[in-house]
């Protein structure tokens, strides 16, 4: 269970720190348009049986160890285990980083 926390929080940086960082183009191999791409699945009550294809083209270029920094801002209005669903759904090739508790 703690494997599926710390997936879901690295891409949980998908969503909230690219859009933290507006000003960047991109944080940890992620695209600002990322989160575009991403927000309509990992919303809380969202209804899409899957992420866009644009979303997972995204996901999959993220630097899992780079997004540790920032799996504690999770915003209240993303579902947290649809994010973690993106690393399956999107068959992502990298590994999910262990990120620790610190």
């Amino acid at each position: 269970m703690r494997k599926a926390s710390n997936a879901a929080a690295l891409v949980a940086l998908l969503i909230v720190a690219v859009a933290a960082a507006a000003g960047a183009m991109r944080l940890c191999g992620v695209e600002r348009s990322a989160v575009d791409a991403c927000r309509p699945y990992c919303k809380v009550k969202s209804a899409q049986p899957s992420p866009s294809p644009a979303c997972c083209d995204k996901v999959k270029a993220a630097q899992w160890d780079c997004l540790c920094q920032f799996k504690g801002s999770l915003p209240d209005d993303i579902n947290a285990t649809r994010i973690m669903d993106l690393q399956y759904k999107c068959k992502c090739d990298n590994p999910p980083a262990t990120c620790s508790d610190d």
